[in-house]
């Protein structure tokens, strides 16, 4: 039997490194509930036991992480995570920045399975958990989307009730103003 995740070689990752084109403004720095997005990310991650906590695409934050390749996309900075953080961790523990509705419950079912093994939840990429050590076997130049990473890791999709609210993300200053409207 494979062992679950050990937490003290599990990292948290947030994907925070993108344009917020559809927002006109940085996602990451939006304030909700008196806090930033980037805020919430890591509060969340760090209620999850994870042993340390990066930021994709923010060298300049303490705990972030260069792309290798700006703005190409969240499955990169994945694997660029997965490459400058191996023999530390054992395994990526991915949350979008931009998702201030998730909480432990959408997390912990991630970690519960094998170690080793990708999961997400189904018609959901993101959250996920990734194994770092097969992600250094990839073809980082075919692998362009989050999809196309997890299904090249023969990731399981864990199913789910149907409840969409915590796994939207907020993308528009509508959806940030339905958020701030909802609570």
């Amino acid at each position: 039997m494979t062992p679950p995740v050990e937490r003290g070689r599990l990292a948290g990752l947030i994907l925070a490194g993108g344009q917020s084109v559809r927002m006109g403004q940085d996602k990451a720095q939006l304030v909700w509930r008196g806090r930033s997005l980037l805020d919430h990310a890591r509060a969340l991650l760090l209620a999850t036991g994870v042993a340390a906590i990066h930021v994709g695409g923010r060298p300049q934050e303490a705990d972030g992480l260069p792309d290798s390749q700006p703005h190409a996309g969240p499955a990169r900075a994945i694997l660029d995570a997965a490459r400058l953080l191996r023999g530390r961790f054992d395994s990526l523990l991915v949350i979008p920045v931009d998702m201030p509705l998730l909480g432990p419950d959408q997390l912990a079912p991630l970690l519960a399975g094998p170690s080793g093994q990708a999961r997400h939840w189904a018609d959901q990429p993101l959250p996920a958990l990734v194994p770092i050590e097969p992600c250094l076997a990839l073809d980082h130049e075919d692998i362009h989307s989050i999809k196309r990473l997890l299904a090249s890791l023969d990731a399981r999709a864990l199913p789910r009730d149907g409840a969409t609210s915590p796994f939207s993300n907020i993308n528009t200053p509508d959806a940030l103003a339905r958020l701030d409207a909802d609570g």
